[in-house]
């Protein structure tokens, strides 16, 4: 590929000079997957630039070839988005990498077509997204109130004893059994994340605007805990003492088992997924890969339902109200909408180390619109 050439066209097409047979010749090269390096590189010597136009199949071609863009590419270039494409065929499933700048600076670029009535249409985009103040994404950290009244910022405790039978490391929260009996709530406010190890050795992740009362030591013959929010549970099993888990109306019976359960008030159902062992819900026992909601079964990839825990977004047909839900959580911003919900659809996963404004020039591509202010996102079709 003639990369001199390329440059030369992109700076004529820049600059509005380009001739039409130029044009033409600028399109069948922009086509070629080779491009797409040369494009983000020539790209950021400009910092003012108009949008660009291209017909349907050009556009297209250019979005494929971004969104298989090979993982070594994309490591090559830091920050990374993770998506995964689901085929029909879910066994099939690729999962590939898309480097942020390749789609900011391409995408935003190029992709300007539209349909209307069916017919094409091509127009300019006009960027009219604004990021006034960032938002940093969510970290470790949560309040530990006890019984008594007594709280405990743990963002900014030092590792060790946090009181007498409560330990900080870099492991989590650590619970060890004492003389005194008590209960207490650990609260991820929004923005945050936190594990804890209960005084039996189960694990808990608690993931953002979620919390978990328990006791400081389990007496009698269980171990029952309240949740609200999402929680991944990996149960230290007790047949003698069963480990059970109310959440809303639910109670979740532990039999030797590792599973995620999301009640979160503002969703209008409980979710628990099933990943190793099994569980009890009322008359229903859960087999791997299972999970129950509303009385209903059905099978799901328990992966994606622990996503979060491994530091990823994740959706599956997810409308934009449930994708606002959860950015909403990690990032710790409240959600406007200034007209009409969007009806757009999403699918896929986005790492959540990223900024706010990252995660949003990804879901603009789908042609929503938004302001940032700090706490304050307002959306717009």
């Amino acid at each position: 590929m003639d990369s001199l050439r390329l440059k030369e066209l992109f700076r004529k097409y820049i600059d509005n000079t380009i001739s039409e047979t130029e044009r033409q010749e600028f399109y069948n090269l922009v086509a070629k997957p080779q491009s797409i390096k040369l494009l983000r590189k020539y790209s950021e010597a400009f910092h003012d630039f108009p949008s660009i136009d291209l017909p349907k199949d050009i556009a297209s071609k250019i979005l494929s070839d971004i969104l298989l863009a090979d993982k070594q590419d994309s490591n090559d270039n830091g920050n990374l988005f993770k998506i995964q494409y689901k085929p029909k065929n879910r066994s099939v499933r690729k999962k590939k990498y898309l480097n942020l700048f390749s789609v900011v600076s391409i995408a935003l670029f190029f992709i300007a077509i539209y349909f209307n009535n069916g017919r094409h249409k091509k127009q300019s985009i006009v960027f009219d997204n604004q990021v006034i103040k960032d938002a940093k994404p969510g970290h470790q950290g949560a309040v530990l109130t006890l019984s008594n009244g007594m709280s405990y910022l743990l963002d900014t405790a030092k590792d060790g004893m946090i009181r007498p039978g409560i330990k900080k490391s870099e492991n989590g929260i650590s619970v060890v059994n004492e003389d005194e009996i008590y209960y207490a709530t650990l609260e991820t406010p929004y923005g945050r994340t936190q594990k804890i190890i209960l005084s039996d050795g189960t694990r808990v992740w608690l993931n953002a605007g979620s919390s978990i009362h328990f006791p400081s030591e389990f007496k009698g013959t269980e171990r029952r805990v309240v949740l609200t929010g999402e929680a991944y549970f990996e149960v230290v099993h007790n047949e003698n003492q069963p480990f059970i888990v109310l959440a809303g109306n639910d109670e979740i019976k532990d039999l030797g088992t590792h599973f995620e359960v999301k009640a979160y008030c503002d969703e209008s159902e409980v979710k628990t997924t099933l990943l190793e062992g099994s569980v009890q819900i009322g008359d229903i026992v859960l087999k791997p890969g299972q999970q129950y909601a509303n009385g209903q079964i059905k099978y799901v990839d328990t992966t994606e339902a622990i996503a979060w825990v491994s530091g990823f977004f994740h959706f599956e047909n997810a409308g934009i109200k449930e994708v606002m839900r959860q950015l909403s959580r990690w990032y710790n911003v409240q959600v406007d909408y200034a007209s009409s919900v969007p009806s757009q659809q999403f699918e896929g996963e986005i790492q959540r180390s990223l900024n706010l404004s990252q995660v949003l020039r990804l879901i603009a591509g789908t042609g929503i619109h938004y302001t940032l202010n700090g706490n304050k996102l307002t959306i717009r079709p």
